[in-house]
């Protein structure tokens, strides 16, 4: 279990270091990039009341991935605009990585942007000991002998990956906590400045969140007037201003909610086993592999490896009995590009295998059909993304970068089931505050009507590039409010709910894809960092340097 930094840590009176790994790149544009790292502490989850099981200290709330101008100093530059990036299902702040940076990298002298990728508080309970002494030691061996040898790191060996009973308190980290932990997180900046340069932003199930927040009561005020901005990926909630989606009893004793993972149990069941959402076969072991693999591809992408864990998940992945030999980057190619992925709500547009014979089966997962390698005498490699056509959006190197950063996670190994079941219940915007959500369940979206600030959607592979899927939300909007610099502005105006549509991306390309001039990704980066800056007023506000 990794331990969390819970202060700011000031660096007063000194210079830069030699080498600060903080610092993850030098843009073409001259805009020096910095990541920082921080744990914001949120208000305690009450304890499973079946159980009694209270959260740990180890878990107290959200983690932030700080990407920032680096000034070569301790103080940043103020910020025209901070974009905070919440994840989706089985989502952590790693996957935001390329788009954060790209972000950043649009800053200029006098209006620097910064993006804060979002951890949930479920992604503090990964033990990642493995993972951070494999990418310290430049050696994936480490990592697959931690999680999966029992082989020792500093002398600790890995204890095992939580099982439903060992996390019970997981029971309560539903809509309510996330939503208390993301006002702790917003807190960090000077209220006077949020609604003009907070600016809030959901991917996929991430997207209904934020949606949530922004309607959110807090003690009579609503979450929408402390942002500039709101942002949904590929993301919607599907049923803003409309009904309950699930009668109280539902909710809370006899719902099997279908979702296109799998059923969600009702409050009972979640309280009495069924805590976090476990991947099918693989379980919690794929995020380690997925990190080992990306690792592999990123030190040595044209060796061919005995990855015993890994070629287990390929076999799984594929329903193959015996594999063919895969260069290190096209196992990683073939796990996570979207013509053979089975789980499309991972998946990338990645480029193509070369060397052996594909053959379309039917994903293990349902979803449709997929490609797996059909040659078991064949070695297969790996054919980038601008060498494909049609070129495609996202480099495997900068996909592997987003799983091999240290102290975050592109994924969350032990999502909490409850706040799939709470997003359904508060998915209108709009419930009545005498409704039972509200009252028995404190589940406090009822402010949809009111959402004053403008918004920007992004369609892409889950909504198949189809801007209409968001109609609803700006049926239900107000224009965009006073004091705002488009004030003012109906929704039927860009100025007042911009729409974006990628048709061709995967549902992860938005946040994934390679920042290449004149590419379908930089216009997208173009467009969201443009909507930044049209949404937040000249100036910029100052948050203190911190993290790690």
């Amino acid at each position: 279990m990794r331990l969390a930094l819970l202060c700011f840590v000031l660096a007063v009176g000194c210079g830069p270091a030699a080498v600060d790994p903080r610092v993850i790149e030098h843009a073409a544009n001259g805009v020096v990039i910095r990541r920082e790292v921080l744990v914001v502490p949120g208000p305690t989850p009450p304890p499973n009341p079946v159980t009694q099981g209270a959260t740990p200290a180890s878990t107290p709330g959200m983690q932030v991935v700080r990407y920032r101008v680096d000034t070569g100093s301790a103080a940043p530059k103020p910020a025209r605009a901070i974009l905070l990036l919440m994840p989706g299902f089985l989502g952590g702040a790693g996957s935001f990585d390329s788009l954060a940076r790209a972000i950043v990298r649009r800053s200029t002298a006098d209006a620097p942007l910064e993006a804060w990728a979002l951890d949930r508080r479920a992604n503090l309970l990964e033990d990642r000991t493995g993972i951070e002494a494999a990418l310290a030691q430049q050696n994936a061996d480490v990592l697959t002998g931690y999680y999966f040898a029992g082989a020792a790191v500093n002398g600790t060996t890995f204890a095992g990956f939580q099982t439903q009973q060992q996390v019970d308190f997981e029971s309560e980290w539903g809509m309510a906590t996330t939503i208390d932990d993301l006002r702790a997180v917003i807190a960090l900046i000077p209220a006077e400045q949020r609604q003009a340069r907070v600016v809030l932003a959901g991917h996929s199930l991430g997207a209904s969140i934020v949606s949530q927040y922004a309607a959110w009561d807090f003690a009579g005020a609503a979450g929408h007037d402390e942002l500039a901005g709101l942002v949904l990926i590929d993301g919607v909630t599907g049923s803003e201003g409309g009904p309950l989606a699930l009668t109280q009893a539902q909710y809370e004793t006899d719902g099997q909610m279908t979702t296109t993972m799998g059923t969600v149990p009702s409050v009972k069941a979640i309280r009495e086993g069924s805590r976090y959402f476990a991947f099918p076969i693989l379980e919690a072991k794929l995020f380690p592999v997925g990190v080992g693999t990306a690792l592999r591809a990123t030190l040595h992408p044209d060796l061919v490896e005995a990855d015993t864990p890994r070629n287990t998940a390929l076999q799984t992945l594929f329903l193959m009995d015996r594999l063919p030999r895969f260069t290190n980057r096209a196992a990683f190619g073939l796990a996570f590009d979207a013509a053979s992925c089975p789980v499309s709500i991972a998946a990338v547009n990645a480029g193509a295998s070369t060397g052996g014979a594909l053959t379309s089966a039917p994903s293990p997962f349902g979803g449709g059909t997929v490609v797996k390698p059909s040659e078991v005498t064949a070695t297969y490699a790996w054919q980038e993304y601008d060498q494909v056509n049609p070129r495609e959006f996202t480099s495997l190197t900068d996909f592997a970068l987003a799983w091999t950063r240290p102290d975050s996670d592109f994924g969350e190994w032990y999502f909490p089931l409850r706040l799939t079941l709470d997003s359904a219940v508060g998915a209108s915007l709009v419930l009545d505050p005498a409704a039972w959500p509200v009252t028995a369940w404190n589940l406090r979206a009822i402010h949809g009507r009111e959402l004053s600030m403008p918004v920007l959607v992004e369609a892409a592979g889950i909504l198949q590039g189809d801007v209409t899927a968001y109609d609803a939300l700006k049926a239900i909007l107000p224009p965009v409010g006073a004091g705002r610099p488009q004030a003012g502005a109906a929704r039927t105006s860009s100025d007042g709910f911009q729409t974006h549509a990628n048709p061709a991306f995967s549902h992860i390309d938005p946040l994934a894809a390679t920042d290449d001039a004149g590419s379908a990704a930089a216009e997208w980066f173009d467009t969201l960092a443009s909507f930044l800056r049209r949404v937040t007023p000249e100036g910029g506000v100052s948050v203190k340097a911190f993290g790690r």
